[in-house]
C-alpha cells in the first residue's frame, strides 16, 4: 500500500482501532448499534463496518435495493455514526452467486452501493469471504484466473465510486487458507500485483481465529498483498459456536504490530453485551505508545462501575433497561465482570 499515493482517502486507517460487525448470527439491533456509536466514541474508536452476515439484503439478496423503511433505518445508523465522529463503512458480500462477467451484475453493485452513497455512506467494502472458488463456463472464458475476475469487479466499482475510502476481503484471508502457501499462493500474490492499490485488503492472521499476530507474520503478508494488511480480528468472535465466549481481554497482539499494519477491525462477540472488556482492552492497546520494544499492552484499567454502566442503557421513561433487552446476557456480564475485576487487584 503505498504511502505516498495522491489518491489516498483523506481519513487514514493506519494506527486506528475499528469494529466490524460481521458475525453470523442475529444482527444487532438498532438501538445497540447506535449505543455502540456513542461508546466506540468514547473509547477513541473510530470505525464501524457494517457487515451482518445474516442482513439478507448484504449478502444473499445482495442484488435486491433497499426499501423505503429499510433505507432509512440505514439512512438513521449512519447519521447516528456521523454524529459520533465514527465512520461508517458499508460492506457488499456478492460472491456467493455473482456472474463476475455479466455486466448486469456489475451495474447491481453500483446500483446498490448508490443507495447507500445517498443515505450518507462516503466509505465502502467488497466481501469475497466463504464463498466457493468456482466460475462459470463464460466467467472462465473472460478472465484468466478466480482473482482475476474479484479484482476486475472491485477495481471497476472502485473507480466508479470515485475512489472512496474501500475495502476488500479476500477468498484467501488468511494463511491457513492460502494454497498452496502464503508465499506461493497465486491468488494472494495476483491481487497484490491487480487490485488498486489503494484498497485495503483484510486479513485475519495466521488463521481464522488467530490467537496470536506477530510483527513477523504481518510483514510477510505485507510483502505478498504489496502493502500493509488491515486485520479483520476474529479474537473475540464466537458467531461458529455461540455456546463458547471470549470474554478476555485483548491480547496475542504485540503493540509494536500498530506498525506493519493498515488498521485493525474487531469482529466482536455476537451477544452486545458480551464486548466490554474486549472493546476497552481492545482500546488500550490503541492508546499505547508505537514503541517496538513493547510485546504486550498494559493491563486494562476497568473498573466494576463502568462494567456496569456497560450493560445498562437510558430508558424513554428515564429509567434503565439493560443493553439489548436480556437479563440472562446482563447476569452474565455482571458474573464475568466480577471476576475480571476481582482477578485484576
Amino acid at each position: 500500500m503505498s504511502q505516498e499515493s495522491q489518491n489516498r482517502s483523506d481519513v487514514e486507517l493506519n494506527n486506528r482501532l475499528q469494529l466490524f460487525s460481521g458475525f453470523y448470527g442475529r444482527p444487532w439491533t438498532l438501538e445497540q448499534r447506535k449505543h455502540l456509536f456513542a461508546r466506540l466514541s468514547r473509547l477513541g474508536l473510530n470505525t464501524y463496518v457494517y457487515a451482518p452476515k445474516d442482513d439478507l439484503k448484504h449478502r444473499p439478496q445482495w442484488r435486491i435495493p433497499y426499501n423505503g423503511e429499510e433505507a432509512e433505518i440505514l439512512r438513521g445508523l449512519i447519521h447516528s455514526a456521523k454524529a459520533n465522529n465514527i465512520r461508517f463503512v458499508y460492506s457488499l458480500s456478492p460472491g456467493i452467486d455473482i456472474g463476475y462477467s455479466r455486466i448486469e451484475e456489475i451495474i447491481c453493485i453500483k446500483s446498490k452501493l448508490d443507495q447507500v452513497r445517498m443515505l450518507g455512506c462516503e466509505s465502502f467494502a467488497l466481501l469475497f469471504d466463504d464463498i466457493e472458488c468456482e466460475m462459470n463456463e463464460t466467467d472462465r472464458q473472460r478472465f484468466s484466473s478466480f482473482v482475476s475476475a474479484q479484482v476486475a469487479v472491485t477495481n471497476e466499482v472502485y473507480e466508479y465510486l470515485g475512489r472512496p475510502q474501500f475495502l476488500f476481503c479476500p477468498t484467501e484471508y488468511c494463511e491457513s487458507r492460502a494454497v498452496p502457501s502464503l508465499e506461493r499462493s497465486e491468488y494472494l500474490t495476483t491481487l497484490g500485483k491487480e487490485l488498486h492499490s489503494d484498497i485495503h485488503i483484510l486479513w485475519t492472521g495466521p488463521r481464522v481465529i488467530s490467537r496470536h499476530i506477530t510483527v513477523a507474520h504481518a510483514r510477510s503478508v505485507a510483502k505478498v498483498l504489496r502493502r500493509k494488511p488491515l486485520i479483520w480480528d476474529n479474537l473475540h468472535a464466537n458467531d461458529y459456536d455461540q455456546k463458547r465466549v471470549f470474554m478476555g481481554d485483548f491480547s496475542g497482539r504485540p503493540v509494536a504490530l500498530k506498525n506493519e499494519i493498515a488498521g485493525l477491525l474487531m469482529n466482536p462477540s455476537c451477544k452486545y453485551e458480551l464486548n466490554f472488556v474486549p472493546l476497552h482492552t481492545f482500546a488500550d492497546w490503541n492508546a499505547c505508545s508505537d514503541d517496538a520494544s513493547s510485546v504486550e499492552p498494559p493491563p486494562a484499567s476497568i473498573e466494576l462501575e463502568e462494567i456496569i454502566k456497560a450493560v445498562v442503557i437510558p430508558s424513554e421513561e428515564g429509567g434503565a433497561e439493560v443493553a439489548g433487552n436480556s437479563q440472562d446476557s446482563s447476569d452474565v456480564v455482571m458474573a464475568e465482570a466480577d471476576r475480571y475485576v476481582a482477578f485484576s487487584r
